[in-house]
């Protein structure tokens, strides 16, 4: 499996890490494994982290992602995304795709910086500084 799914009690949060080579089958595994827990939990706040990712997924592959984890959830989740550099182009489109779709969802290079945006309570903006620490 490349894929985990850790439940964070204290967070209220679902991380949900890939890494390696993970296929279709395991994205949709760990898309109805993170919704579940969200729901049977009444959490509305997930870290999706694809850094550890083999290839680049292309930005189809994220949309859909974030397209999946939030189609079964509440309009006030919060989706934060953990990309890699080579990646920012395709998940700023991505990021403007779901919030053209009403989902809650920013894209980071830093997982910490991820985990606090996603904590934040409902109504706090995007910092458009939250990658700032990680850019070279």
């Amino acid at each position: 499996m490349s894929y985990f799914v850790n439940p964070v009690k204290e967070d209220q949060c679902v991380f949900v890490t890939y890494e390696g080579k993970t296929t279709l089958v395991e994205f949709m595994a760990a898309r109805y494994e993170a919704n579940e827990l969200l729901s049977v939990k009444r959490w509305n706040r997930i870290v999706v982290n694809t850094a550890g990712l083999r290839f680049s997924p292309m930005t189809l592959e994220l949309i859909d992602l974030a397209s999946d984890l939030s189609s079964d959830l509440p309009p006030s989740t919060r989706i934060a995304l953990v990309i890699r550099p080579d990646q920012v182009k395709n998940a700023e489109l991505v990021e403007r795709v779901a919030q053209i779709e009403g989902v809650f969802l920013n894209y980071f290079l830093d997982p910490d910086m991820a985990a606090l945006w996603v904590k934040q309570p409902p109504g706090t903006g995007k910092n458009k500084e939250r990658n700032q620490k990680s850019k070279p």
